[in-house]
């Protein structure tokens, strides 16, 4: 049996900054900046927007409601107009994961997109407080959509190194809607 003293054996380590010959660099741990990197942006920008969207339509309907009542009437619906988009946020979100099974990603947030926009445009259009409601309703189905969308395709559609910087993103645009949402110019 032969000993070798330490001076002798290989050394396997470098100094700090010092790559040795044919070592691979280690792939990047997910930086602050990567998820906005162009190989992510848009599968973020998506993710993330859904539920801004969500946030800030849930926001800005609170801070406009005193004012549409004032305009068209209706004060017995008031609760009912933010009650039903949530209801309804809520229980679109409950199925998120058989969509994407059954229609995928992309034909899911088409989906989403679809429903929040005719919800939004018959919100806009929406002449009577009664109809509100009903309107707000089907906005909200697809708020709830395109919210849950963007947590449950984190995994999908980002590298595991991503996945907690994604969904604290995604959970960031709640804040986002908070400040932007209730910003509206004051009437004079």
């Amino acid at each position: 049996m032969t000993e070798t003293s330490p001076a002798a054996a290989p050394s396997t380590r470098t100094k700090p900054g010092v790559r040795r010959s044919g070592a691979r660099p280690p792939e990047p741990a997910g930086g602050r900046r990567e998820p906005f990197s162009r190989r992510y942006a848009a599968a973020v920008s998506i993710l993330a927007g859904g539920v801004a969207l969500y946030a800030m339509n849930l926001y800005f309907t609170a801070a406009l409601l005193p004012s549409i009542v004032a305009d068209i009437g209706g004060a017995p619906y008031y609760a009912w107009v933010a009650t039903g988009f949530l209801m309804a946020a809520v229980i679109a979100s409950m199925p998120v994961s058989r969509l994407l099974a059954r229609l995928g990603a992309s034909r899911a947030y088409l989906a989403g997109f679809t429903v929040f926009a005719l919800g939004a445009a018959c919100t806009a259009a929406a002449t009577s407080m009664a109809a509100l409601p009903v309107v707000r309703v089907v906005h909200g189905l697809g708020a709830g959509l395109v919210a849950g969308l963007g947590y449950a395709v984190i995994r999908g559609a980002l590298p595991e190194r991503l996945w907690t910087r994604a969904a604290g993103l995604v959970s960031a645009m709640w804040g986002v809607g908070t400040l932007v949402g209730p910003a509206r110019p004051s009437r004079t």
